[in-house]
């Protein structure tokens, strides 16, 4: 049997119309390159109809059906667990739209160059103006050039194509799943980065990205969550104290945020729960940090 190219994994929770506009864009770029693929999908206890949605447009797509939201990283390693046998896999959010003529060129460009772990490309707002997005885990000081091929250290999870070997235990393996949703392709990055890994920005590619779409279902987890998985982050790569400087900073932040949401009247409001309920966790996970 021959080795399958590409997998496209996709991860979506209750954003059934981008996903399947998604898919869609997906499968015709894909058609054109004449190569082996296969789309995965991994929803993630939606209850707006997508998996139906899904199976009935897309029958031969690989669907993941979880029971409940999983968050990212955990969908992210199911659906690169069922693609260990492709060449390339296309990591790419439920609200992208993929523009013809991408993934060909995405595929030569790592056929041709094999120390190019993966690479990324430009994401453009619907009206086809260029989106802001990172390139890099460190701290940027002066303004990035995105106008021409160049290494970048961040290889997020939004839409990048990198070599499926990566994700194997051994190399850099999968994605920790302690995150639910934000750093766990920042975790992945560093971890990438301190092996060596190289990977490459391809300006003449662009895809285009709604922004938000898919984040905006999973707004209360993602308050509640945010912080104290940063202070995991810091912990695990630059130690406890990181984690305790960036603790009391983000105190100040989320105080500040449930003092203007009472000011506003809004004290027991969906995000102010969410907030109180992230000082919280916040505080649990520094007293439980050695």
């Amino acid at each position: 049997m021959d080795r399958l190219d590409l997998a496209a994994v996709i991860v979506t929770f209750n954003t059934r119309d981008l996903v399947l506009q998604c898919l869609q864009s997906v499968c015709e770029d894909a058609d054109q390159t004449e190569r082996p693929y296969r789309l995965i999908v991994v929803d993630n206890a939606s209850t707006d109809d997508t998996a139906t949605a899904i199976r009935d447009a897309f029958p031969q797509a690989h669907l993941i059906e979880n029971s409940t939201n999983v968050g990212l990283a955990r969908a992210l390693n199911q659906g690169l667990a069922a693609c260990a046998d492709a060449r390339y896999v296309l990591l790419m959010n439920s609200d992208i739209k993929v523009l013809p003529r991408t993934l060909g060129p995405m595929m030569d460009y790592l056929d041709t160059y094999p120390h190019v772990a993966g690479v990324s490309v430009k994401l453009i707002n619907p009206d086809g103006s260029p989106q802001k997005f990172r390139t890099s885990f460190g701290v940027v000081l002066f303004p990035v050039r995105l106008d021409r091929i160049m290494p970048i250290t961040f290889f997020g999870t939004t839409f990048h194509m990198g070599r499926r070997a990566l994700y194997d235990e051994g190399r850099v393996g999968p994605f920790d799943e302690y995150y639910f949703f934000f750093n766990e392709d920042l975790d992945w990055s560093v971890r990438a980065h301190r092996k060596g890994l190289v990977f490459h920005y391809l300006p003449n590619l662009p895809v285009v990205h709604y922004s938000g779409k898919g984040r905006a279902q999973n707004r209360f987890k993602l308050l509640s969550e945010l912080h104290h998985m940063n202070l995991y982050f810091y912990a695990k790569f630059y130690g406890p104290l990181s984690a305790r400087i960036v603790s009391l900073l983000q105190t100040v932040e989320l105080m500040g945020r449930l003092v203007h949401l009472r000011l506003a009247g809004k004290h027991n409001s969906p995000d102010a729960v969410a907030y109180r309920l992230a000082l919280e966790k916040q505080r649990r996970f520094i007293e439980n940090l050695r």
